[in-house]
């Protein structure tokens, strides 16, 4: 078991967050941005495509939806690069990719090549979204980890706001090519992140350990992690070195021959305790990022322009009003996930959020039902709907309040819990996987959204939302552990999961 860093008190831990950890968790994060831009400024951008290539509902939801199911793949992809190159040249090499990206977003002539444009920038969110969590929980403390990795969250969130505010801006000049500069202005924070990786950020030292280089990983502990205190280094390099060669040593003694291939062996293997724990970890991770994005969260913030028109928001000046309250909200509301969920821990945080989700949903579908305004979204769009000033307020106020529920807990403590509980050797590629699911889910429900609402009306779309996330607060319940406080050592052991068996675990290289 892990060396337990009860010692240190909080203002020590506060100390040393050095200018240096700061520089590194920002500039990793800045890599959310670019997901959150895309996010933000597509629900301005996508009404003026539509409006000068002349795009159907089904070419509208592909262009929206496919960027989440091309970074679902590149999440894969970027757990196991993350392992073979390191985590700084996977932050550059998506940096590049997503600045390649949003220049072919901004001079595509047309819907093919807008779509190679989707390609590539859905490719660039998949690697920084994967990784930025992960690089910030290996540099974190572990009594602050949760804070510190919610900040990929926090960029998420400015990122959308940004999209919202340069949408709006930029909507007043020609349509023929605002909607060109909205997206080209998504290059901007690809340069940063990629000068950011050149110039300022070091590698993980839990991935240099992983890979031999004991001094390199030393000298990253003193000026991030350890704050240039030698004794909690070598403390907690030891600690690293130590976990990693049980997991080695347990991979080494687990190598493959034929004789493994028999059904008896396969079936002790699949019994024992090393690979139940393991399978339990993955169930964890999976489900936490599955049930965040089915709470249709993406759904409301890609389209939250039509659903506020469907309530009778008519003006620029009303849908900016609505859009940017979705935005602050949300910017608001993970800000008290990022300073409590350290404290108040992990799983009370995600039932409170669900809860809240749960009512808020109801009250959405409830007065659209009351007001019959619950029609099909791609007859309003260009439309105006006569309802009172008093009811769109009502559901401007509740998908806000949705959207404050969801940002402090599901928001950003998906991305941590699936960030801390593996070992070294499975951490980046189980991450990649569950941003996998992530992304995968979410990209699933910006897709068919519009194509839901017109068959089972918007209530009875925001309802599905509410059943995943009744669901959600059984999985929490009943399969989550409290993360809260462990080092990644003691969790990658198995420390938070209650034991199956008597057994001591070691958890190997061995894929799930």
């Amino acid at each position: 078991m892990a060396v337990s860093e009860d010692a240190p008190t909080n203002e020590q831990q506060n100390r040393r967050l050095t200018f240096h950890t700061w520089c590194c968790i920002l500039l990793t994060t800045v890599s959310a941005m670019l997901m959150g831009y895309d996010v933000g400024i597509m629900s301005s951008a996508i009404l003026f495509i539509t409006e000068e290539l002349k795009l159907s509902t089904l070419k509208q939801e592909v262009i929206v939806g496919s960027l989440n199911l091309v970074a679902a793949v590149g999440a894969i992809a970027a757990g196991f690069f993350a392992n073979r190159f390191g985590r700084r040249d996977t932050l550059g090499f998506a940096a590049f990719v997503f600045f390649v990206g949003a220049v072919i977003l901004a001079a595509a002539p047309g819907f093919s090549l807008l779509m190679v444009g989707r390609v590539l920038t859905g490719i660039g969110v998949g690697f920084a979204m994967m990784i930025a969590p992960l690089y910030s929980a290996e540099i974190s403390p572990a009594r602050v980890r949760g804070f510190l990795v919610s900040f990929t969250e926090i960029f998420v969130d400015v990122g959308i706001l940004l999209g919202y505010v340069v949408g709006f801006v930029f909507q007043f000049l020609d349509p023929s090519y605002n909607w060109r500069l909205m997206l080209g202005v998504g290059a901007l924070p690809a340069i940063i992140l990629a000068y950011g990786t050149i110039f300022i950020l070091p590698e993980s030292p839990r991935w240099l350990v992983m890979h031999g280089r004991h001094e390199d990983a030393m000298k990253v502990l003193e000026i991030t992690v350890c704050a240039e205190d030698d004794k909690e280094t070598q403390r907690r390099l030891v600690e690293i070195i130590e976990a990693n060669e049980a997991e080695q040593s347990n991979h080494s003694s687990g190598g493959f021959t034929w004789s493994k291939l028999r059904f008896s062996y396969m079936k002790d293997r699949l019994r024992s305790p090393s690979f139940c724990l393991l399978a339990r970890m993955y169930v964890v991770a999976l489900g936490v990022n599955f049930f965040q994005q089915a709470a249709g969260i993406e759904a409301t913030v890609y389209y939250s322009p039509v659903v506020f028109k469907i309530a009778g928001v008519k003006s620029r000046l009303g849908m900016l009003g609505a859009t940017m309250g979705v935005g602050l909200t949300k910017l608001a509301f993970v800000l008290v996930a990022t300073f409590t969920l350290d404290k108040v821990g992990r799983k009370k945080l995600l039932i409170l959020s669900s809860s809240g989700i749960i009512l808020c949903l109801i009250i959405v579908m409830s007065t659209f039902v009351a007001l019959k305004i619950n029609v099909d979204p791609t007859k309003v769009m260009g439309g105006d709907r006569q309802v009172s000033l008093g009811s769109a307020v009502v559901i401007v106020v509740a998908i806000c309040t949705y959207i404050a529920f969801f940002s402090m807990g599901w928001g950003p403590i998906a991305y941590v819990i699936a960030s801390e509980v593996f070992p070294l050797s499975h951490r980046s590629k189980a991450l990649g996987w569950s941003m996998f699911v992530n992304r995968a889910v979410s990209g699933t429900v910006a897709l068919t959204f519009l194509s839901m609402a017109q068959a089972m009306t918007p209530a009875g779309a925001f309802g599905l939302f509410t059943a995943f996330t009744v669901l959600s607060i059984l999985f929490v319940t009943l399969v989550v552990p409290e993360t809260k406080g462990k080092t990644l050592e003691e969790l990658g052991q198995g420390g938070g999961f209650a034991p199956l068996h008597n057994d001591n675990i070691e958890l190997g290289g061995s894929p799930l």
